[in-house]
């Protein structure tokens, strides 16, 4: 199972990290959230059984291939398709890749963990740490995020306090944004005392720009958003949408390659071009006939489409 599939994918264009060459650790759609906006749609494995999903071996063994074609990066991201921090292996895989490789190396996670003094001493080693807090209070928790059950608001927010308090790297907070659910000015200034508690570098506001898990998710107006960004105060951004250049020469990506990076992340066909080094119409034409061969479907969301592989 292991050798066939790849759990390095990318390099992925993001609004945030520049190029940045991705690192699953955790079977797709394994979570102790199940959050309604989730951009991988609901849940298969809901869990906070942290346990070597994916070996550790596995993972660098793969990444070393990977940077020895030497691609164009800015980060080496610890991200994926569910949690990572459920891996039990993470600080030998943290430790692994900043053995490898000089590249700065980011984790993104939804911060439920980090409470966990091997997930903290783990995740204290990577350079940029990306933790999320969507809510101000138990009832949007549970609304927004639908954790498991043990996990509690609180909890959450006491562990990512801890985390920084030991941590000397760089901590990005990112909080999503959902209409009508935690988008009132209450919510926000409530978000504000939390935030003040856990003393990130910088906070990021983001909201649906991707297909959500549920319908009824609609995503709030840059200009909303920029408002709370004000309203927070502190360091804090609405994060652009990512604006990319359409590459007119091509490298060769075959269709297994796309569908790693498909697994991970719903693309447009600029992403893909970018993230593959790929002609645009190349791109086109490649998704056009996977879909077509039932290996991709796609959805739209604001007038793009977005390609998702089927599994």
């Amino acid at each position: 199972m292991h050798k066939k599939e790849s759990y390095i994918y990318g390099p992925v264009p993001s609004r945030r990290l520049g190029s940045s060459l991705g690192v699953d650790l955790i079977p797709r759609k394994t979570c102790d959230y199940d959050c309604i906006y989730c951009q991988f749609g609901r849940i298969t494995l809901k869990t906070t059984r942290r346990d070597a999903y994916i070996p550790a071996g596995v993972i660098l063994d793969q990444l070393e291939q990977r940077l020895e074609e030497a691609p164009e990066l800015d980060y080496i991201t610890i991200s994926g398709s569910g949690e990572p921090t459920l891996n039990s292996e993470l600080g030998e895989i943290v430790t692994g890749i900043k053995s490898m490789s000089e590249l700065p190396l980011a984790v993104i996670t939804n911060g439920s963990l980090l409470g966990d003094e091997d997930v903290a001493e783990a995740c204290a080693k990577a350079d940029l740490v990306m933790p999320s807090l969507d809510a101000a209070d138990e009832k949007t928790f549970r609304k927004i995020n639908r954790p498991c059950r043990e996990l509690n608001l609180d909890s959450v927010v006491d562990g990512i306090a801890a985390f920084r308090e030991i941590y000397q790297g760089i901590i990005w907070l990112e909080v999503f944004i959902v209409e009508g659910v935690n988008s009132n000015e209450e919510q926000v200034k409530k978000l504000g005392a939390l935030i003040d508690r856990i003393g990130p570098d910088k906070v990021q506001l983001n909201t649906a720009t991707r297909p959500p898990a549920e319908a009824y998710v609609h995503p709030v107006e840059k200009s909303r958003l920029e408002q709370m960004a004000s309203l927070l105060g502190m360091d804090s951004e609405a994060i652009e949408s990512l604006r990319l250049e359409r590459i007119s020469a091509s490298s060769d990506a075959s269709a297994d390659t796309i569908l790693q990076l498909l697994k991970r992340r719903p693309c447009t066909i600029d992403d893909v071009s970018r993230a593959l080094s790929i002609n645009y119409i190349e791109a086109s034409k490649a998704l056009a006939h996977m879909e077509q061969d039932g290996l991709l479907s796609s959805k739209s969301q604001g007038g793009i489409i977005y390609y998702y592989a089927r599994l």
